[in-house]
C-alpha cells in the first residue's frame, strides 16, 4: 500500500508540474495580450494549481510523497528561488517570450507554495518534537 501511494504521489507531483507549465503558458499568453484572460479565469487557474499543490503536500507530510527528509533543504531552497523569480521583473526585458517564462514561473510558484508550506510545517513539527 505504501509503495502504491508513493507511486501515486510521484504522478501527482509530475502531473502538477506539467499542468503548471501548460497553464503558465496560458497565463503568459494572457499577459502578452494574445489571449483574453479575465480575473475569474486567472483565479480558476490559481485554484487548480493550489489544490494540486495541496494534495501533493498532504501526501508528502504523510510520508508518501516524492520529497524525502534528506531532500527537504534542497526543495526549500529551490522553492525560495522560484518564488523570488516569480515576484521579480526579471523577464520583462525579453521581447517575445518573457511573458511566457514569467507565466510559467508564477504558475510553478502557485503549485509549489502550498506543497512547500506543508513540508515546512512538518519540518518545524519534527524539529520541535525531538
Amino acid at each position: 500500500m505504501q509503495k502504491e501511494m508513493k507511486g501515486i504521489s510521484s504522478w501527482v507531483f509530475l502531473i502538477g508540474i506539467i499542468i503548471a507549465i501548460v497553464l503558465g503558458l496560458v497565463l503568459g499568453a494572457g499577459s502578452s495580450g494574445r489571449v483574453d484572460l479575465t480575473d475569474d479565469t486567472t483565479a480558476i487557474i490559481a485554484a487548480i494549481l493550489g489544490v494540486i499543490g495541496l494534495i501533493a503536500g498532504i501526501l508528502a507530510i504523510l510520508g508518501m510523497g516524492t520529497i524525502t527528509k534528506e531532500e527537504v533543504p534542497t526543495f526549500m531552497i529551490a522553492t525560495v528561488i522560484i518564488l523570488a523569480i516569480g515576484a521579480s521583473d526579471v523577464f520583462d526585458g525579453l521581447k517575445w517570450f518573457g511573458d511566457y517564462l514569467m507565466g510559467i514561473v508564477k504558475a510553478l510558484g502557485i503549485f509549489i507554495a502550498p506543497l512547500a508550506g506543508l513540508i515546512a510545517i512538518k519540518a518545524i513539527w519534527d524539529i520541535g518534537k525531538d
